[in-house]
């Protein structure tokens, strides 16, 4: 990838500010502090791969209200533009392709294949910071920055492993607690304990079977000899109960025998006689209280026929207290019209004084405002303000087009001052291919030479090997003659012949190659003389042709920017006769509106909107008085009608009217209806009473007379002659009825206790009560001792069922061994999980390994020959880093040194030459710009102009570019392209 052009709207102090990167050199960019370089460089970084919203908003630019830029880049021959807006598609890329269509954020990603801001900054970008990390390097890092690289965009494996370890970690710990494995053998170490306590609870469930057995015929035994003194103790109980029974039974009986046989008495008559009299009581009492009533309501009567008046009088003075409301209403309703009707005539005659128009009430009553009247005022205020607008832009279309055309033209003067000759450019061209075909002749005669050097320690080493494998080969020949001689077999002397004819060709052809590789080197590659130029002389040429060109290219533009500008001016002149044809028809409309409304001459057409408002508001007013004035008028003819009315019901009274008041006579019509209807219910009321209470009264009468009969017929039955009598014979009669009640429950007791009439029939052999007391009492005690035994038994044995049956029903011992069997089983499958986890992660870090040996050594190789050029051959070769170890550099004399041993410039020399090797190897598959921030801080002259010099023979297959605040960098660099950052931009 190439950017060719970077143009920025607005970002950080940068507004408005283009710069131009095609150039196939490096790009040195230079700058004091605080000059604007890392913001430079960050504007580049956004524009790749985007920033987010809050450092976007840090560099917001203090000076414009627009935040973003375009980035014009060249990838694999297509060229596009990038373009990021702060507030636009919050951030996104919108990418301009050439043939017109745009992509958007993804499009981008893919044409960068996967490349991410960070691994753009740790492969293709660092600065003088970072030269300190190659001393504490190790190889595991170098290769995780290989790895990352080599993979962006194909698998994220960082994701990956971090993955696997999550879930190693989730799944196992060998001193944890949370994850699930130690979950399961936690919960399995319980599992197996409950399980043998369930098993040892199974071995004791025999021996409490025999002890259930054995408590139950204790519990029968014992429940035999409660039984039996339960049964005795039931006899002496019942004993004892009779004797005060029969003791009783023998007083009621002496009770009886005297009293008479016969007593005289009704039934229930006390019961009766108190019923009778209590039914008596209240009627004799409500019969006082109502002939008092009537005496009563008889003199209210009198007293209220006063205040009475004739029904005629009484209906007429109804209704017209039924219309005092009414009257009332209207009267408000009177005074607020009046009051209303002069405010608003106050308010509209205000209104038009304030128009300062000549319309009258009169002409505004009359006056027709429609729909359509406002449509047109309207739209006549919408296409002047319209014409204003189309006015105001031919206007400055016109002032612009005239200042861009003289700048134009300025340009284009300051242009063609700028160029040469023809004569000049071709002979320029012709020095610089001149120059670089002799540079190309003299770095072959230098590799040449190299070589050359290079064979003359292998050919010692060659010949010397040739010669001990003739001698070796001519030793064995001799003696296998020797022993064929000797043992007289002729195969050893073929032998010896084949081994000494090898060991000869062998020494020829190799006598024969030394031979022909000196030839060789000897016709060393003749470099004929040319022009030679300094490399200062050849760069400035080359850029010298570069910016003529680019002048040409600019003022070509220039000429056809401003034949746009001529035909844009023709297009100007049309719009102008168009505006003014457009403003003549609006004079004739305006014209035609106030011959209808004489008054829109004083009004400008902007505001007859508003005035059309203000006049539609007028003639609602008018028409809301008009309306109130007609309500008025009714009303107070009402008024008058009503008042008539009440006049001429007190000539009919013949009542004086001492006051003109409608009111206050309706006041006193009010007052006589209200006592002649109190009067009036007062005297329905009462004579209701009167009525309800002589009925009352004759119903009381005839309630009692029932009532006397049945208490004299009482009397009679008991032959006695007053109340207190009847009484006293009653007492009598309950008292026998008692008696033998008494008697009759005694004896049937007593049967129920004994049935076979034992007690009864021998009442001197029943025991005295102090003898069946102590035998009561014995048994008893002797009855709780068992009872309590029999309970403890109980007991016992409830506890021991319990135990049995609780072994019984619960199958805890089963579903804790299933249970084993179950959380075994999770077991297994977690640890079977683990150890596939456990095996990817292996397979995965090996990967890893595999593919970074295959590209570490590509990049050491590559970092060796970088650094031998930096170093002019002082150092010729680079040893990775290992586990143990830093870097290790091999000198030219074959010391080795530890990247610590070396100085602060060698040092940074080496994390320079493994950087670009790094991005070289890596742009195999990424071919993006190389982008260095002062990384040459610690270099001296010397160092910087080797570096320099390495970085151009880099840039013709990868376009770098240079932050620097050095000046000797750009010393260095004078005849090639840089940018000086100053308060504008200047393009050496």
């Amino acid at each position: 990838m190439i950017i060719k052009r970077a143009t920025i709207f607005g970002f950080g102090k940068w507004v408005d500010y283009t710069i131009d990167f095609s150039t196939k050199h490096p790009m040195y960019i230079y700058g004091e502090n605080e000059s604007g370089k890392s913001t430079l460089y960050t504007f580049i970084m956004f524009m790749l791969f985007g920033l987010p919203p809050k450092q976007r908003e840090f560099y917001r630019p203090k000076t414009s209200g627009k935040m973003g830029g375009r980035l014009t880049v060249s990838i694999d021959g297509e060229t596009f533009i990038v373009e990021r807006l702060h507030e636009v598609r919050n951030g996104q890329a919108l990418c301009y392709i050439s043939d017109g269509r745009q992509k958007g954020e993804s499009w981008l990603k893919e044409r960068l294949k996967g490349m991410t801001l960070s691994t753009y900054q740790s492969v293709f970008s660092f600065s003088a910071k970072d030269l300190e990390l190659i001393t504490e390097m190790k190889e595991d890092d170098l290769g995780e920055v290989i790895l990352g690289i080599g993979l962006t965009g194909a698998t994220n494996l960082y994701a990956v492993e971090k993955q696997l370890d999550q879930k190693l970690a989730e799944l196992y710990k060998p001193t944890g607690k949370k994850p699930l494995i130690n979950q399961q053998l936690n919960q399995l170490l319980e599992i197996n304990d409950r399980l043998e306590k369930w098993k040892r609870l199974e071995r004791s469930y025999e021996e409490k079977q025999v002890q259930v057995k054995k408590l139950e015929e204790e519990m029968n035994r014992t429940r035999d000899e409660l039984k039996a003194a339960s049964n005795e103790r039931m006899m002496l109980e019942k004993q004892q109960h009779a004797l005060p029974l029969l003791q009783e039974y023998q007083g009621v009986t002496k009770q009886l025998n005297l009293l008479p046989n016969s007593i005289l008495f009704p039934e229930d008559g006390i019961y009766r006689w108190e019923k009778l009299k209590e039914k008596l009581l209240p009627l004799k009492s409500e019969i006082a209280v109502l002939q008092n009533n009537n005496e009563r309501y008889q003199g209210e009567l009198k007293e209220i026929e006063k205040d009475l008046v004739a029904d005629t009088i009484y209906q007429e003075g109804k209704e017209l207290v039924g219309k005092s409301d009414e009257y009332d209403r209207h009267t408000d309703e009177a005074s607020k019209l009046s009051t209303s009707i002069e405010k608003q005539r106050d308010e509209l005659k205000k209104s038009l004084h304030e128009l300062q128009l000549p319309i009258s009430q009169q002409e505004l009553t009359t006056m027709n405002l429609s729909l359509f009247t406002e449509k047109t005022w309207k739209q006549m205020k919408e296409d002047m303000d319209s014409l204003d607008f189309e006015q105001e832009q031919v206007q400055i279309e016109k002032n612009q087009h005239r200042r861009e055309r003289n700048k134009i033209i300025e340009e284009s003067k300051a242009m063609q001052d700028k160029l040469v000759t023809d004569e000049q450019l071709t002979e320029w061209r012709n020095q610089l291919h001149e120059a670089n075909h002799t540079f190309l002749l003299r770095d072959a005669k230098h590799k040449y030479d190299k070589r050359e050097t290079e064979w003359q320690m292998n050919k010692r080493k060659k010949q010397k090997n040739a010669f001990l494998f003739a001698l070796v080969t001519f030793l064995i020949g001799i003696l296998m003659v020797g022993i064929g001689l000797a043992a007289n077999e002729k195969l050893f002397l073929v032998v010896a012949l084949l081994i000494t004819f090898l060991g000869i060709a062998q020494w020829r052809w190799q006598k024969q190659t030394i031979t022909d590789m000196d030839l060789y080197f000897r016709q060393a590659v003749e470099t004929r003389s040319g022009l030679q130029l300094s490399e200062a002389d050849r760069v400035r040429i080359d850029h010298n042709i570069q910016q003529q060109e680019q002048y040409r290219t600019q003022i070509a533009a220039l000429k056809e920017r401003l034949k746009t500008l001529d035909i844009d001016a023709l297009k100007w002149e049309e719009k102008q006769v168009h505006l003014l044809e457009k403003m003549r028809q609006m004079d004739e409309r305006i014209m035609s509106e106030q011959e209808r409304y004489p008054f829109l001459t004083h009004v400008a057409p902007a505001y007859w909107p508003d005035l059309f408002h203000r006049l539609k508001t007028f003639q609602h007013m008018n028409k809301k008085i008009l309306e109130d004035e007609f309500i008025y008028d009714k009303i107070r003819k009402t008024l008058e009608k009503m008042h008539a009315n009440v006049v001429m019901f007190f000539h009919k009274v013949d009542r004086e009217m001492t006051s003109t008041s409608v009111s206050e006579q309706i006041s006193w019509l009010q007052d006589m209806i209200k006592k002649h209807e109190a009067a009036k219910n007062k005297l329905v009321h009462y004579q209701a009473n009167i009525d309800e209470n002589n009925r009352v009264l004759q119903q009381a009468k005839l309630k009692m007379q029932p009532l006397e009969e049945e208490m004299k017929q009482l009397l009679q039955i008991a032959k006695v002659d007053g109340e207190e009598a009847f009484y006293e014979q009653g007492k009598k009669k309950q008292h026998q009825l008692f008696l033998k009640e008494k008697a009759h429950t005694l004896t049937e007791q007593l049967a129920s206790l004994f049935p076979d009439g034992s007690l009864l029939m021998n009442m001197e052999q029943v025991p005295t009560p102090f003898i069946l007391n102590q035998k009561l009492e014995d048994l008893r005690a002797e009855i709780v001792k068992l009872e309590d035994c029999l309970e403890k038994k109980r007991q016992a044995l409830a506890a021991v069922q319990a135990e049995l049956a609780t072994m019984e029903e619960r199958e805890d011992l089963s579903e804790t061994a299933h249970q084993m069997e179950m959380q075994k089983e999770v077991f297994n499958r977690l640890a079977k999980r683990w150890a596939t986890i456990k095996t990817a992660k292996e397979i995965l870090q090996q990967a890893k390994r595999t593919y970074q040996q295959k590209y570490l050594t590509k990049v050491i190789e590559c970092t060796s020959d970088f650094f031998q050029k930096i170093t002019i051959g002082a150092y010729r070769k680079v040893f990775s880093p290992l586990e143990d170890r830093p870097f290790i550099v091999e000198a030219a004399d074959g010391t080795h040194y530890h990247v610590k041993e070396l100085s602060q410039g060698t040092i940074d020399q080496l994390y320079v030459a493994l950087r670009l090797a790094v991005s070289v190897c890596i742009s195999e598959k990424h071919a993006l710009p190389f982008i260095i921030d002062d990384a040459f801080v610690h270099f001296d002259s010397v160092r910087t102009e080797r570096i320099t010099s390495l970085l151009y023979e880099i840039a013709k297959d990868h376009q770098i570019i240079v932050f620097t605040c050095k000046k000797d960098v750009i010393e260095a660099v004078k005849n090639r392209n840089y940018v000086q950052i100053l308060n504008s931009i200047r393009i050496h």
